[in-house]
């Protein structure tokens, strides 16, 4: 059930952000969302999900000693089970960003061991600006483990995606003995002109499901 509607949520949330971008496109063109309004945005779009099935939630920002100003791990909690929500925002995709996101999944499994059920949901959101280095364009790969079926699509807008040498699967099997049991990539942004899809901007997501 829980599952369920977090899946609905983020094919929602594609289309919400589609309208916020023809808001705020040059800001989202300049630096993506940052790792906070991006989990805020979502949370909002999961808690209108939930109102519109009836059921019962409540929304909580987790402050971190290392986030509080800006913090960017959120959990909204049902009588299914909570979904527990890591966002970033990757720079470059690279080694060090890679890094950074599961850093701050251990970080949040340390500090909230305690209060983690069975059947509660990890949702990690993350979303990048491909550029023309290996590792951004490996970054699909990486998170899906496979690269997606319109990669001539991605060649007409001048990106050459790559297979990564590691996969988000194998990092997270390795570091925290999990498994996602959903993963998704996205590209809510649209050209004006063409209503193309922007493919270089990616909003990305994983879900697992704790045993």
């Amino acid at each position: 059930m829980l599952l369920d509607l977090v899946v609905q949520s983020i094919q929602e949330f594609q289309k919400d952000c589609l309208n916020l971008f023809e808001r705020n496109y040059p800001a989202v063109h300049n630096r993506g969302m940052t790792e906070q309004h991006l989990g805020q945005a979502f949370a909002r779009r999961l808690c209108r999900t939930l109102d519109s099935f009836s059921q019962p939630h409540h929304f909580a920002t987790l402050e971190s000693c290392n986030d509080k100003d800006q913090p960017h791990r959120f959990r909204i909690s049902t009588e299914h089970g909570t979904v527990w929500l890591v966002t970033q925002h990757m720079v470059s995709a690279g080694k060090h960003c890679r890094e950074n996101l599961l850093n701050d999944i251990h970080e949040w499994q340390s500090e909230y061991c305690y209060a983690i059920q069975p059947n509660d949901l990890l949702l990690v959101i993350s979303d990048h600006w491909l550029s023309r280095s290996k590792q951004s364009r490996e970054i699909l790969h990486w998170w899906m483990g496979e690269l997606p079926d319109a990669v001539d699509e991605y060649a007409e807008q001048g990106i050459t995606l790559y297979q990564s040498g590691s996969l988000l699967s194998q990092e997270l099997d390795k570091r925290f003995n999990l498994s996602p049991c959903f993963l998704k990539f996205g590209h809510p942004l649209k050209r004006l002109k063409d209503q193309q899809m922007v493919r270089k901007y990616l909003q990305l997501y994983a879900v697992v499901q704790w045993q």
